[in-house]
Order: structure tokens, then C-alpha cells, then sequence
């Protein structure tokens, strides 16, 4: 038997062997479905609290550091003035345990304000300086961005007067 011949023999052994088997397949009996699982009832869960607008406020005295959460506000003891962390404006930082060419730098939103006589203001800080301001002067007060943390939700403030 020549080469040809038995090559061409060899795949049609291969050949009925493969339908071979996925006929067999075919003719097995359909598997019973699955039975039905009996889900347990679920006890009816106590509604969650719902946060509040704006969380209490802390104290600070001159030359102090205060951490404030997003939202939250501390009031300055020694004058009328109130300093709330509004929220994080943006944050182009280089993620934890990356290595980054440039570190980047968090933009933050404050409100600062003298309830005694009505007067308010925002200002935003920046981390790094590069891209707008560190600090900022209110009510013969100065607020300075120390540090703002890795996912942006707390920030650290020194007060100080201007």
C-alpha cells in the first residue's frame, strides 16, 4: 500500500471514529432537570440610617490641625468663623503602590464662613501649590491644606491667624 492510500485510510478511520462518538452522544436519554431549590425566607432587614446633611462639628483652636471628612465642619473657638470641607474637586494623584512620572496633585472645595455678620466664602486649595493656591485668608484667619487622604474623603487643616 502506497503512502497516499494510507493516509487517506488513516483520517477516514479518524473520521468515523469522531461521528462515532458524537452519535453516541445523541443517543443517550436527556439528563431530568434539576429539582427546584426551596429558597429560604429572607427576615425583612431594619431600614439603614440615613446619614445626616452635615455631621457635627468639631473645635479648633489657633494653630491648630483639624481632619474633616467630607461634609463636615469645625468651628474656629477663639473668632466666628466656621470652615467646611465641601467636597473633593479633583484628584489627579498617583494611586497607591504605582509609580508615576509626576505625583500628581487633589483639588479641594471649602466654605468658609462668619455667621456673625453673614459673610461667606468658597476657595479652593490645592495640594501641591502648582496648580492654584495652598492656603487661604478668612476673617483674619488662615487656613492651610496639610494633607489630603489617598481616596480624598478626609482632609487635614492647619488654622492659624493671618
Amino acid at each position: 500500500m502506497d503512502l497516499k492510500k494510507l493516509l487517506v485510510v488513516l483520517c477516514a478511520l479518524a473520521g468515523l471514529a469522531c461521528g462515532a462518538g458524537s452519535s453516541a452522544a445523541r443517543e443517550q436519554p436527556a439528563a431530568a432537570p434539576p429539582a427546584p431549590v426551596q429558597q429560604q425566607p429572607q427576615p425583612p432587614r431594619a431600614p439603614q440610617p440615613q446619614p445626616a446633611p452635615e455631621k457635627a462639628k468639631d473645635t479648633v483652636e489657633l494653630g491648630e490641625t483639624v481632619v474633616l471628612k467630607a461634609g463636615e465642619t469645625a468651628e474656629v473657638a477663639s473668632k466666628d468663623v466656621s470652615i467646611r470641607f465641601a467636597r473633593l474637586v479633583s484628584d489627579s494623584r498617583c494611586p497607591e503602590g504605582m509609580v508615576c512620572v509626576w505625583a500628581g496633585e487633589a483639588v479641594i472645595s471649602l466654605t468658609l464662613a462668619e455667621p456673625g455678620r453673614g459673610e461667606r466664602t468658597t476657595a479652593e486649595l490645592t495640594s501641591t501649590g502648582r496648580g492654584g493656591a495652598q492656603s487661604v485668608e478668612f476673617a483674619a484667619c488662615r487656613v492651610d491644606l496639610v494633607a489630603v487622604s489617598s481616596g480624598g474623603d478626609q482632609v487635614t487643616l492647619r488654622v492659624s491667624k493671618a
